[in-house]
């Protein structure tokens, strides 16, 4: 069957369309399927609509969602027996969900099983780690179904909220957020604008400058989200949302986040509520100097004018140039985001901020960036074209590592530093590649070697094969011995190295990656993808990703070591970091 194109915006749409927590997923999708044409209606249909489980029903003439989702059903499919006793265990909880009807006694045990399920140990089993993350996900969807027939109980507040703010909070913002990790997209400064009202086109646009809130749409109402200090706390957590914090002062009042109704008219009476409660809103930026708010509107206006645009762009591709479309486009994409993201990023921390309140500030927007860029990346990697490109992939594994690793290393890279604290965190960053490239550097001659030898009795073998019996006779062949043992020779050689490897991020934790324990993403393979800060203090490129088999019996040593110079060496990133300083050669 022949697809055609479907448009970003559209595609960007339905992605996140998720039946078991929109709640009014129906109406949705038959507004985007409204105005297109069938060809582009089978393409939608095709590539994700069945995927999702989103069928059309032809008896009824509407789709219907025929996937199903029970936890307590995986306690009798998974193949561990310790994940099998934690589906039976959250399944039988579930039940208790049903007699519950306070809002904070909900928030209190959906917050408290998400953190016990996240912290199930795997020890790198990832045979347990996928059945974790399918654990993790039907919880999720199981705990939607049962909160949508529900009698809920709000908490008492300045805001008034009603029972469907409260559901529709917890189903399409908080579950789905949990479920999409760092992919899940909050409106754009952008996006905002286009909306028809005034309010969202001046006033709140004109907020968000000010106070840097997320706004986030759901199926029938507008969230309005206060920024967190620390990215380790949900700014999505349900208690935040329910709970208005109370000052020093008699009723005064501190409100996270606030609700729009998308249906009410937005007369006079709503506006001046929500400018009312605006007023009470958590803001971060009243001690941050002037210059390093234009510092980080320069960043954004990076991102949204330059970098956005081109993950939002459709892009032209034919089976035969896919690889070399990808490679271009994200070769353009990277520069973009070195030369006039990364680079003054560094430059900011380095020679421009000086207090510990202006360093907080640029790293929670520098993050929220870069989550932005991820989750739209996740659509543009989507296109037909791209799908299973491993130059697409791969960048994807890129953008994740370097978030997970500012927020492990916040601490050696967003804080006040002299310039010799500055090196010290600079070398401490490069030690975990340094310790790989000693370890190839150490072996991979004798590696050479041995293969060199084997090479050697496999052709001597072969001359003596060609000789005549009585000359077999004068001459024993041992050719075959001297190859078994040259062989397990080679093997306990590649053994080793790959153990060293392995053992590096596990000893350089904050200064590493391990990307198929560290994200919510289910990965397909079962291989090893590891990634390593780079450039100056690891910040000024994207980190170095490595790909490594599940055992060593496939480890492939020369491949292993002309990829990672391929990638240290000759990326678009790092030739531009030639223009600042010294390339590191990694090439043995």
């Amino acid at each position: 069957m022949s697809q055609i194109a479907i448009p970003y915006q559209l595609r960007a749409r339905l992605s996140q369309l998720e039946p078991s927590l929109d709640l009014e997923w129906e109406r949705d999708l038959k507004s985007v399927l409204a105005d297109i044409s069938p060809e582009l209606k089978e393409s939608i249909d095709f590539q994700i609509l069945k995927p999702k489980r989103i069928l059309w029903d032809q008896e009824t003439n509407q789709y219907r969602y025929q996937a199903y989702h029970s936890v307590e059903a995986l306690s009798q499919k998974f193949l561990n027996d310790r994940m099998r006793y934690y589906a039976s265990t959250f399944g039988i909880s579930l039940k208790s969900l049903l007699g519950l009807n306070d809002s904070l006694q909900v928030a209190d045990y959906l917050e408290n099983v998400l953190e016990q399920i996240d912290k199930i140990e795997v020890n790198e089993n990832f045979q347990m780690q996928r059945e974790k993350l399918e654990l993790r996900r039907t919880f999720l969807l199981n705990a939607a179904e049962i909160i949508r027939g529900l009698q809920l109980q709000p908490v008492e507040g300045v805001r008034k909220l009603t029972e469907q703010q409260v559901k529709c909070f917890i189903i399409e913002v908080f579950i789905k957020q949990q479920l999409l990790g760092y992919w899940y997209k909050p409106l754009l400064k952008k996006q905002t604008a286009e909306m028809q009202h005034p309010l969202f086109r001046y006033f709140l646009i004109k907020e968000q400058q000010i106070r840097h809130f997320d706004i986030v749409r759901t199926s029938q109402f507008l969230f309005i989200v206060a920024p967190v200090m620390d990215v380790q706390q949900n700014p999505y957590s349900i208690r935040r949302f329910l709970i208005e914090e109370k000052g020093a002062l008699e009723g005064q009042v501190y409100l996270n986040i606030l609700v729009l109704d998308l249906k009410e008219d937005m007369n006079e009476e709503v506006v001046e509520t929500l400018k009312s409660q605006m007023q009470r809103m958590v803001t971060l930026q009243s001690q941050i100097h002037l210059d390093v708010r234009d510092i980080v509107h320069n960043l954004e206006q990076v991102s949204e004018l330059k970098l956005l645009p081109l993950l939002v762009e459709p892009v032209q591709v034919v089976e035969k140039n896919a690889d070399v479309v990808a490679q271009r486009h994200l070769k353009q994409l990277e520069e973009i985001l070195t030369r006039e993201l990364l680079l003054p990023m560094r430059d900011a921390i380095r020679d421009h901020l000086s207090h510990i309140e202006e360093f907080a500030y640029l790293y929670l927007h520098v993050y929220k960036i870069f989550t932005e860029i991820l989750a739209y990346y996740r659509d543009f990697k989507a296109q037909p074209g791209f799908m299973f490109n491993s130059y697409i992939q791969n960048f994807e594994y890129k953008l994740l590592a370097f978030i997970r690793l500012l927020e492990k290393r916040k601490g050696e890279t967003f804080i006040p530093m002299n310039r010799n604290e500055w090196q010290v965190m600079h070398h401490r960053s490069e030690q975990p590649i340094k310790d790989i490239q000693t370890t190839i550097a150490d072996n991979v001659q004798q590696y050479r070697d041995l293969k060199k030898y084997i090479n050697t009795l496999n052709r001597q073998k072969a001359e003596y094969e060609k000789k005549s019996m009585l000359k077999k006779l004068w001459r024993k062949d041992n050719s075959d011995e001297a190859i078994e043992i040259t062989l397990n020779k080679l093997q306990q050689l590649k053994r080793s190295m790959f153990l060293e490897i392995i053992q590096v991020p596990r000893t350089h934790e904050n200064s590493s990656v391990f990307l198929e324990f560290e994200s919510l993403q289910s990965f397909q393979k079962v291989e090893r993808h590891y990634a390593f800060p780079c450039g100056d203090n690891g910040l000024t490129r994207l980190p170095v990703l490595i790909h490594l088999p599940e055992t060593y019996d496939d480890f492939d040593v020369e491949n292993f070591n002309a990829s990672m110079s391929l990638d240290m060496n000759f990326s678009a990133g790092s030739r531009l970091q030639l223009d600042h300083e010294n390339a590191v050669n990694f090439e043995i």
